[in-house]
């Protein structure tokens, strides 16, 4: 008995580990490839469909899709209706498991469970490089998935020879209600569904259930798999929770309109099993249920996807920040995916350096109209920048606990580096318009040369802005070239219109006091510039995963 509990526990646990492994590490080859091709899904809604059958069919990660999904609606590259069309192939992708499972008892391939542990760990250990490090750590998951299915499977005689255990199958987990519920519970408490069908599909094998249980057990485990999402988006933005509805809503509602077929879908999924893979294997028939059963849900809900989408906006309304800001893209439900984390800090940094640039352009239509009526509005701009600078290293720092690839190790500090260079720009900024503040409370007027001059550097910062917000979002040479080169222009322009001030100050045209005010206006303005070409040279290096050269 100690045996077999110890069998049980240790095979579950080993067997979520593998799933968990596997999976970690073809995302890990995958992640750019899962970028591109969901960026590029601005399209029909059978596109995002197919797109999340193939993506998580390759990653075997529903979960990582779903995120990625959610970070790309956050940012306005896709719409919601086609984040839920994913889900939707996202489901039936993430099938495959478990029919590899089934064939792995087709073709006994449990028996190679410890030299495909070995050949991963070779490639782990001797990879040279990091594809074949990760293909290893995907082939060793592998592995631990099959030794804990020979694991279990080795416990199956003890529960074949026990009359409760059986009693429990028979009586509790057949009947459609308390199967539904077993499927679900147990399946949200181990966070993996691939492991709930693994067990199921063993359960099957020995005899312990009949396809009519196992069925009733993978419509609760369809439930249980969305519980895990649902929980972690109740703190998160809106698009968050309105992905993890989609996802509990469309699994709960297939199962609803499932359950009055019971009877003809296990003779569906016994032909369906016998005309195409001539066998009459339960394990195949249950791997070919959880498939079947997530194609048939998803062509129904295909067609009345604009009313589903409808449906989650109504449950899930938007919602603002409560110091009245937009909402973050910094979800901690992106945190699991780092390459939706990542995005998302990219995506706010961009989004904060616009806003950098509308303090600068309140503070100089302060400065060139010789008025404060814009103070506390720039007061409270720095604040939400000093703000996002906390909130983001934080982010980063939970972000760093998770495994990461070398480009994301270095990516990192980056977004790091970014948010403090983009405080700083607002702490100068904010200077500027103290220094506005002293010139008009003592009214100290600069005369119209200076103010041109002032309006020029305006002009050359804004494209700065412009340019390096472009290099956030696509880095580009050619950007990277004519911010150096304004960076540069603005170091000799600084130094020219201070000495032109100071013809101007020995011909009497302005006062000491004011002089004093103009040129720390000019020097805070030279500061800005060199952050924003600081800024600039991040997304040439670190903000892409390449370590930069040493200056």
């Amino acid at each position: 008995m100690v045996q077999f509990i110890f069998q049980i526990m240790g095979g579950t646990a080993l067997l979520m580990y593998g799933v968990d492994m596997m999976g970690e590490g073809l995302e890990r080859m995958s992640g750019k490839m899962m970028k591109k091709i969901l960026e590029r899904l601005t399209g029909k809604l059978w596109k995002a469909f197919l797109a999340g059958i193939f993506l998580t069919a390759l990653v075997q990660s529903s979960t990582a899709i779903s995120v990625l999904s959610v970070g790309f609606v956050n940012s306005g590259i896709m719409r919601l209706s086609q984040a839920i069309g994913i889900i939707y192939g996202a489901n039936i992708g993430t099938t495959i498991t478990a029919q590899f499972m089934a064939l792995s008892f087709s073709f006994n391939l449990i028996q190679l469970s410890l030299p495909i542990i070995a050949v991963g760990f070779i490639f782990k250990i001797a990879g040279k490089t990091h594809k074949l490090q990760n293909a290893g750590h995907s082939i060793m998951g592998i592995g631990f998935m099959l030794l804990a299915l020979m694991i279990l499977n080795e416990g199956i005689p003890y529960m074949e020879n026990n009359a409760s255990i059986r009693y429990f199958f028979e009586h509790y987990a057949s009947n459609v209600i308390l199967g539904i519920l077993i499927g679900t519970v147990t399946t949200a408490l181990v966070h993996s569904s691939a492991a709930t069908v693994g067990i199921v599909i063993l359960l099957g094998n020995a005899g312990l259930i009949s396809l009519t249980t196992a069925v009733i057990l993978m419509l609760g485990d369809n439930i249980g798999t969305s519980v895990t999402a649902l929980v972690a988006s109740i703190n998160g933005n809106t698009n968050a929770r309105r992905t993890a509805w989609g996802h509990a809503l469309h699994n709960i509602i297939g199962v609803l309109i499932a359950l009055p077929f019971l009877p003809l879908f296990v003779k569906l999924i016994e032909y369906f099993t016998l005309s195409v893979q001539g066998s009459t294997n339960i394990q195949l028939q249950i791997a070919n249920s959880h498939t079947i059963f997530n194609i048939i849900v998803a062509l129904i809900f295909l067609p009345l996807n604009k009313y589903f989408v409808s449906l989650l906006m109504t449950i899930v309304k938007d919602k603002e920040a409560k110091d009245g800001r937009k909402e973050s893209y910094l979800d901690k439900l992106l945190l699991d995916t780092p390459v939706a984390a990542l995005d998302a800090s990219l995506r706010e940094l961009r989004r904060t350096l616009t806003h950098n640039k509308d303090m600068l352009n309140a503070t100089f239509e302060n400065i060139l109209k010789d008025t404060t009526e814009s103070s506390a509005e720039v007061s409270v701009m720095e604040k939400d920048v000093i703000s996002l600078q906390k909130e983001l290293t934080k982010y980063m720092i939970s972000l760093s606990k998770r495994t990461l690839s070398e480009e994301q190790s270095i990516s990192l500090p980056g977004v790091i580096k970014g948010a403090k260079y983009l405080e700083r720009m607002a702490n100068h900024t904010s200077h500027l318009m103290s220094l506005q503040i002293q010139r008009n409370d003592k009214e100290m007027f600069f005369t119209e040369e200076a103010l041109k001059e002032l309006d020029n550097l305006r002009n050359m910062l804004n494209e700065m802005y412009e340019k390096t917000c472009e290099n956030l979002n696509h880095h580009e040479e050619d950007n990277l070239m004519r911010i150096r080169e304004l960076d540069i222009s603005m170091d000799r322009k600084v130094a020219k219109y201070s000495d032109n001030h100071v013809l101007r100050l020995e011909e009497e045209k302005c006062t000491m006091e004011a002089s004093l005010i103009y040129l720390e206006i000019l020097q805070t303005l030279e500061r800005i510039s060199g952050y924003l070409y600081k800024i600039a040279k991040l997304c040439r290096y670190e903000l892409k995963g390449i370590a930069a050269p040493l200056e």
